[in-house]
């Protein structure tokens, strides 16, 4: 970790740490599913969406101990049925698909049993596209690469890994047509089950935009977003299901505090003041 990004992730660090006190009053404790967002692990890029191995692994400890994690299509169908839970569900999601997921996060998610969805920017993986994330400021870390259908395979295979669609292109959702939002919908789809022989169920809109609901639901049976709540079957939308993003500022303190049930309040301001999203 540079100085400079260093110093960025404990000003971050500050900003949460002083709005712990109104954040409190928004915990949510009723039982209910978090979906947590990753993107990549180990990649030394210095930017928030880039997780340390290390921390990364602690994570997974964490909700190991305290959580009851499941695979994501499992947990959401637990909500639409409107199952009683008697304890929080956790759920663990990748977006956009870099070769990190096989090489780093891989091993710590089959060591600790934990399942997982890598929702795949198709065009990225066929090399049809840019990566989503850009490279780090200045050049640290490697270039975004994405992992190849093969090692998808391999991990689907444990059991322990699902696929879902993120669009073909990673395109804006509220930037497109009804007409490109088909395409991308229904390309993604394809593409993905052509390559691993199973429909996907579930869309991650790209940048967490939620945009031509419509058009999703004729393809998928759940979409989701990123809004960093809780989700719970009594206000469940199959369509704006909740997701928590996961940061390297949050280290463990803010990691476990999101899992609390707190509404992150920080993460508000914190989406006011960065440059970008993923």
């Amino acid at each position: 970790m540079t100085p400079g990004f260093r110093s960025v992730v404990w000003g971050k660090k500050a900003l949460k740490l002083a709005l712990l006190a109104p954040s409190a009053f928004g915990r949510i404790r009723e039982p209910g599913l978090f979906v947590l967002v990753y993107h990549r692990v180990g990649a030394g890029m210095g930017r928030e969406m880039d997780l340390p191995t290390d921390l990364f692994e602690a994570q997974l400890h964490y909700l190991g101990e305290r959580f009851e994690p499941v695979p994501l299509a499992d947990g959401l169908g637990r909500l639409a049925a409107g199952e009683t839970l008697r304890r929080d569900l956790v759920a663990v999601t990748f977006d956009d698909g870099y070769k990190e997921v096989y090489a780093e996060a891989w091993p710590v998610l089959r060591e600790a049993g934990i399942p997982a969805t890598i929702f795949v920017a198709t065009g990225f993986l066929d090399g049809d596209r840019p990566a989503p994330l850009r490279a780090g400021a200045g050049g640290q870390g490697s270039p975004p690469e994405p992992i190849t259908w093969e090692q998808i395979g391999e991990m689907m295979a444990s059991g322990l890994i699902a696929v879902g669609s993120h669009s073909h292109s990673h395109a804006d959702f509220e930037r497109i047509s009804k007409e490109e939002a088909e395409m991308e919908a229904a390309l993604s789809k394809d593409i993905v089950e052509r390559r691993v022989g199973e429909r996907p169920e579930i869309f991650a809109y790209p940048r967490a935009i939620v945009a031509h609901e419509d058009v999703i639901a004729r393809h998928y049976r759940y979409a989701v977003a990123a809004d960093g709540t809780k989700n719970l079957a009594k206000s469940f939308d199959p369509y704006r299901v909740s997701r928590t993003p996961v940061r390297a500022s949050d280290g463990m303190f803010f990691f476990r505090r999101r899992l609390d049930g707190i509404r992150p309040l920080e993460d508000r301001v914190y989406d006011r003041m960065r440059a970008e999203y993923d």
